[in-house]
């Protein structure tokens, strides 16, 4: 998949799926009508996992070309410094949101009121991040890069597909991708 802007875009809108799918469950397991801790697992897993690596290593390819560019806007290298740190911060805080619901995995009782806020604290700081991402640091890329620095971007950029939105979609992804599908 050639990295454009619009990939980045899609990257978060299939995100924000990911985050209603993981808000649902929550709702579940407060209710105490859950039975879907594998399907937890897995959606942590991914939250984890595909954006360190492969969205945030797309992302300071980016960042790298605009520098190269000699994009000197100080306020939006303060923007990416800012986004860094809470790529790390969200990476620690999707670390504890595994961590805690561990016990759901092993048939022990877990600690509902740990996961009622853990979980909503992962899911806040990842909106927020896509947020402030759209808002402060896409639009100044989308000013800056042209077609031909996409190109030379893209070549520097593993090819990739999305392991839940991608064709195909990965085998053990299977059950994220089926519980976002209404009627499967």
């Amino acid at each position: 998949m050639k990295l454009t802007l619009d990939t980045l875009y899609k990257d978060h809108d299939n995100l924000r799926s990911i985050l209603c799918l993981l808000e649902r469950l929550l709702i579940d397991i407060v209710r105490g009508s859950s039975n879907s801790s594998q399907l937890l697992q897995q959606i942590l897993v991914y939250i984890q996992d595909y954006p360190a690596r492969i969205h945030h290593p797309a992302e300071f390819a980016v960042f790298s070309a605009i520098a190269k560019n000699g994009g000197k806007h100080g306020k939006f290298h303060e923007d990416v410094h800012t986004l860094m740190q809470d790529h790390a911060e969200i990476e620690i805080i999707t670390t504890d949101a595994i961590a805690t619901i561990e016990p759901l995995l092993t048939g022990t009782q877990p600690d509902i009121a740990n996961i009622g806020v853990t979980l909503p604290t992962l899911i806040n700081r990842e909106r927020s991040h896509l947020l402030f991402e759209e808002i402060h640091i896409y639009p100044y890329i989308a000013v800056h890069l042209h077609d031909e620095d996409w190109e030379k971007i893209s070549a520097l950029v593993p090819d990739y597909e999305d392991p839940v939105f991608g064709d195909p979609v990965r085998k053990e992804y299977e059950p994220i991708f089926r519980a976002l599908q209404p009627g499967l």
